[in-house]
């Protein structure tokens, strides 16, 4: 299959991504799992997308018992470090293993024999080489904006806190099966969502503002795609908690404004509910949502998995969206104006 743009073509590259996460990277998992303590902290580290990363796995490992977790972002440690524990385990996030602040973050750690694994996709990396330990993604070569790499990390921090836990074999078994079916969904899936995208981008192409609405794990989807939208598309685009919308941001609703809003989980109810609460005020909306079929050209379904594992699935149609966003702007998705794929100057 041919492709107009790399960043389309690497967005229908993530089913086998995410298998190839799967199959690959458990054999050093239980490597760097067996030499390591357990009893401290986990802090994530990260800049940008390895960042919304960061803040998901906080989520992910803090619904284990006795875990204490944090995610910090590189760039505000290097100049307002925190002391960690000596026991703590530092877990820092990047794609490209070269992101400067990251790197910095990293090296100023080992200086004080701070334990630091890289969660990566470049086995061959300077942040690769200064950790103590390395988690390898298989998403292969990225050159857009990141999309598989970030489907990827999510993919690998699942199995890291399964292959942590204490969990029996058979529970595990069944997450991977999960995981497998969450890949194939998307592949099969990812041809009608872009079809359905296209169109939903003559909704976007009508606004110069997007808030983008999401609860529990899918607040860092929203994150994600915010940063896609200002990134590929030149969309101002903002992610808030669905909880706190209606804490003051409410009043920003016009038909100048458009909304979308991510449903899945315990609050999926919640999050219909404010779609419809905003039409009602006149404003613009769309929803990216759990377990129907689409009846409308404002809507995009996927399949009802478990609640962790959603924004593997909801992260894909806003990134189509924010593709064709792009191209009804006339922007070339491949090619932002002013940023780098490796940030290297702070």
């Amino acid at each position: 299959m041919s492709f107009r743009h790399t960043l389309l073509k690497e967005i229908y590259e993530q089913p086998l991504a995410i298998k190839d996460t799967i199959e690959k990277g458990m054999d050093k998992l239980d490597e760097l799992i067996s030499i390591e303590h357990g009893e401290g902290p986990i802090i994530f580290l990260g800049m940008g997308s390895s960042y919304f990363a960061s803040l998901y796995a906080k989520s992910l490992f803090s619904g284990q018992r006795g875990v204490c977790c944090d995610a910090v972002l590189a760039s505000e440690y290097l100049y307002y470090p925190r002391n960690f524990d000596n026991k703590s385990l530092i877990i820092a996030i990047s794609q490209s293993g070269e992101s400067i602040e990251t790197v910095k973050a990293v090296k100023k750690m080992r200086s004080k024999r701070l334990r630091v694994w890289a969660l990566t996709n470049s086995p061959g990396s300077t942040l690769a080489e200064l950790a103590n330990g390395v988690l390898l993604t298989y998403a292969g070569e990225e050159r857009g904006s990141s999309t598989k790499t970030f489907v990827s990390t999510l993919a690998l921090l699942n199995i890291f806190k399964f292959k942590r836990s204490t969990l029996a074999d058979s529970s595990y078994s069944n997450m991977v099966a999960k995981m497998y079916d969450v890949s194939r969904f998307i592949r099969d899936q990812m041809d009608s969502w872009e079809n359905d995208c296209c169109e939903m981008s003559k909704i976007v192409d009508g606004t110069n503002s997007i808030i983008i609405l999401g609860r529990g794990y899918n607040y860092y989807t929203a994150l994600q795609a915010s940063l896609l939208f200002k990134e590929v598309s030149k969309i101002h685009a903002e992610a808030m908690s669905g909880g706190n919308f209606r804490h003051g941001p409410i009043e920003l609703v016009s038909p100048n404004l458009l909304t979308i809003s991510i449903a899945a989980g315990r609050t999926k109810s919640l999050s219909h509910k404010i779609i419809r609460d905003i039409k009602n005020l006149g404003g613009k909306c769309l929803l990216i949502a759990e377990g129907e079929e689409r009846r409308s050209n404002e809507e995009i379904y996927f399949k009802k998995v478990d609640e962790a594992l959603s924004p593997l699935l909801s992260i894909v149609p806003l990134q189509l969206l924010v593709y064709h966003s792009a191209l009804r702007r006339g922007r070339d998705p491949d090619s932002p104006q002013y940023m780098e794929k490796i940030t290297t100057k702070e």
